[in-house]
């Protein structure tokens, strides 16, 4: 049974694990869907008087950036406005937006249109700033969410301090009033750091930078530092979107970009670059407009237009906002790279300034190995680890270094945690730097007794993940084994067999029967273990392993382990070891036979080819004039279209008039051609009525209304001049010219 559980501490970390099975199988039950976590938000908003009109607007699209681009469809919004309560008729909080779930894009639809209700309070309305009130309702809200297993974060969007001075429910005095609301702050605040609550405070106008920096606690979702609530204060207003961006990503364990901001002018527009690294599993790209009517359109790496809504290049992509002052773009497995992001003014737009930026998250999964199951006390133990996403196993790339690994260990007997970090270095036999494999060794306190605890962790900016220990004992005197489980790398095709061994020492003084059990492998891995009963012999013993992959088994690299557990009680591991294998086609071979019917076909095609291309050379008009005379005047030459074509088709107009030309036929017109006849030079003239008339170059032929045409052939002035005689005195008595095809 594969047990998986979201750490409600540690949301951004991705902790090791190696499930249990009960029993044995032949083919292993796949791993959990990988799947970003869910978080609560409240987003509190100062409404007090001191707002402009514009600093209102970049709050709204700051509260809407959750709408846009939260990943989790199962995550939940609420945002409060908050002011003053100054007189008995007032309220200090404006219930905005109430907690939300983001499930469909018309929930996400409500949150963007509710936000537009945010807005600076008048006197009457009460407008001074009461942050103990918003904070206060912000834990009521996460406090009583009914889930502890995510994420709670709050988001606290302030232009002013702290002013409650003419607010009666705080005391009979201006300094009573501040002092028991710094209190009731201070006391929230320690509530919600007590229940893992995150407060982001983004200060900007006249904030006050110390009180800003005590609004920050809660603890980070992961060991980097940029994870760790901290205030920010924005000197311009125009900057809010941004500093939202980079709070969220960094409270959400996610990474972040933001393009520099640029004016889009009227009826110009404005390209933006945005980065989104390999181990991203779920983005959304969202761009601050204003104005709701700016177009813009999304370009992946690879220089393609995205949809706005469905499935294209293995991504999924789906849109929010389009036609609101924000709009986000969410794309689940983003293709990695540099994405564009274009916006369009229309002509009558005002030049506007634009954000554009991008989160990314990377849901991961993790496999642990140790070279020991049941390791010895006073011994060292080497762990090994690999990531793997939804897109399959994550391998080196220039993305992941910045990855950190580490492995902590407790246990019956071990004083406190034994720390151990972990690399890509290659540390082993067999081993390759670069390989995504990380590696570190830890040693085994010699006091170590029992059960033993091994909490795998990596920490990276965009990276979470599940927490799911992995759990064994130490060795008991008497039975030490030690085993090696090798699967090398290798490419194989669905339907053939990859090979491996086991080795063995085993000194526990008599054979153990064991069995090979897969796990960790994705739904589509169709993958089973030949033979997979073992015999350990009493010491040194190797045996080799076939699997056998089935024929519709997935393709790519499979992140599956091989563990060989003992065969009376399956808990028992005596060693494992990560599959490298990559599931491919194979390039089919060729017989001689087949290459030589397909070289034979190759140069019949060719040759065909070659007597097509010339008889449409021979038939090709492109060199043709055409000259229209009206009695014995030149009314002008007209060149046939550059461009191969079989037949030159053209009308004559206004024959009635004394300027009749020649032009390029409409739909519906009377139309006349020429064509080429035959294998020589001859040429045919075909009227309205399907008439034909022979054509001698440059001779004019009167096709009726007083108008003749006489053709010029460039192809003649080009051709070496005939032998006298030739072809008798008429350089047209050939009999290919009046083919009874013309086209031949």
């Amino acid at each position: 049974m594969v047990v998986s559980s979201v750490s409600r501490r540690l949301a951004g970390l991705l902790l090791i694990s190696v499930p249990f099975m009960t029993a044995v199988a032949a083919e292993a039950v796949p791993i959990p869907p990988i799947e970003v976590q869910p978080i609560d938000v409240v987003i509190l908003v100062d409404e007090s008087g001191s707002l402009s009109a514009s600093a209102v607007s970049q709050e709204r699209a700051a509260a809407s950036l959750l709408a846009v681009g939260e990943f989790s469809s199962k995550s939940r919004v609420e945002v409060v406005g908050f002011g003053s309560k100054n007189t008995p008729d007032q309220d200090a909080l404006d219930m905005v937006c109430p907690l939300t779930p983001l499930g469909s894009r018309e929930d996400r639809e409500a949150i963007l249109n509710c936000v537009q209700e945010l807005h600076p309070r008048t006197a009457a309305e009460g407008n001074d700033t009461d942050h103990a009130a918003a904070l206060g309702r912000a834990l009521a809200t996460l406090r009583d969410s009914g889930d502890d297993q995510r994420q709670k974060i709050v988001f606290l969007l302030t232009d002013g301090i702290l002013d409650v001075q003419r607010s009666l429910n705080y005391g009979d005095s201006p300094a009573v009033r501040q002092a028991a609301a710094e209190d009731y702050i201070q006391a929230h605040l320690t509530e919600a750091t007590k229940l893992g609550i995150q407060v982001w405070p983004l200060g900007f106008g006249k904030a006050d930078p110390a009180q800003l920096r005590g609004f920050a606690v809660g603890k980070p979702c992961n060991n980097m530092g940029d994870s760790k609530p901290r205030a920010q204060l924005i000197k311009d207003e125009r900057e809010v979107f941004a500093a939202m961006v980079r709070a969220y990503a960094a409270a959400r364990c996610a990474g972040s970009e933001v393009a520099e901001s640029q004016t889009v002018p009227s009826g110009g527009s404005r390209e933006y670059q945005l980065r989104i690294p390999v181990i991203a599993t779920d983005a959304s790209i969202t761009v601050s407009k204003r104005n709701p009517r700016f177009k813009v359109t999304y370009i992946d790496p690879n220089g393609k237009t995205v949809p706005k809504s469905g499935e294209f290049d293995g991504s999924t992509f789906q849109v929010n906002g389009e036609d609101t002052p924000v709009e986000g773009l969410q794309i689940r497995l983003p293709r990695p790279g540099t994405w564009k992001v274009r916006v369009e003014a229309a002509q009558d737009a005002k030049p506007e300034e634009v954000v554009a930026a991008v989160t990314w998250q990377g849901a991961v999964h993790s496999s642990i190995t140790l070279d020991s199951p049941n390791p010895d006390p006073g011994k060292e133990v080497v762990v090994r680890s690999r990531l793997q996403t939804r897109k399959g196993v994550v391998v080196a790339d220039d993305d992941l270094s910045a990855l950190r690994f580490s492995v902590d260990m407790t246990g019956d007997g071990v004083p406190g945690t034994v720390h151990a970090e972990l690399n890509d270095s290659g540390a082993g036999p067999d081993r390759k730097a670069g390989d995504g494999e990380f590696a570190g060794a830890l040693t085994i306190p010699p006091g170590a007794s029992g059960a033993l605890e091994f909490v795998g962790i990596v920490d990276a900016t965009g990276v979470q993940g599940d927490r799911i220990p992995y759990q064994t004992t130490v060795a008991k005197p008497g039975e030490q084994v030690r085993t090696v489980v090798d699967i090398p790398q290798q490419t194989i095709a669905p339907g053939d067999d990859a090979t491996g061994t086991v080795t063995v020492s085993n000194e526990t003084g008599k054979p153990i029967s064991a069995t090979l059990v897969l796990e960790e492998l994705r739904e589509g891995d169709h993958i089973e273990v030949v033979d997979p009963d073992v015999r350990l012999a009493v010491g040194q013993s190797s045996t080799d392993v076939t699997l056998t992959l089935a024929a519709d088994s997935a393709e790519g690299d499979v992140p599956g382990v091989l563990i060989l557990r003992d065969a009376a009680d399956p808990a028992k591991v005596y060693g494992q070891g990560f599959l490298k294998l990559r599931v491919a086609q194979p390039p089919s071979p060729v017989p001689w036979i087949l290459a030589a019917l397909t070289l034979l076909a190759v140069i019949t095609a060719t040759y065909l080819t070659g007597r097509i291309r010339a008889a449409r050379v021979r038939g090709d008009v492109q060199d043709l004039t055409l000259v229209l005379y009206q009695g014995d005047r030149e009314m002008g030459p007209w060149r046939a279209p550059i461009g191969r074509n079989r037949r030159l088709t053209f009308v004559i107009r206004d024959t009635h008039t004394d300027h009749p030309y020649l032009d390029r036929p409409n739909q519906g017109d009377l139309t006349y051609e020429v064509v080429r006849a035959g294998r020589g030079a001859g040429l045919v003239l075909r009227g309205p009525g399907g008439e034909q008339y022979p054509v001698r170059p440059g001779v004019p032929q009167a096709v009726g209304d007083g108008v003749a045409i006489a053709v010029r052939d460039g192809r003649l002035d080009r051709r070496p001049e005939p032998a006298p005689g030739a072809y008798g005195s008429d350089p047209f008595d050939q009999p290919s010219h009046y083919s009874n095809d013309p086209l031949m």
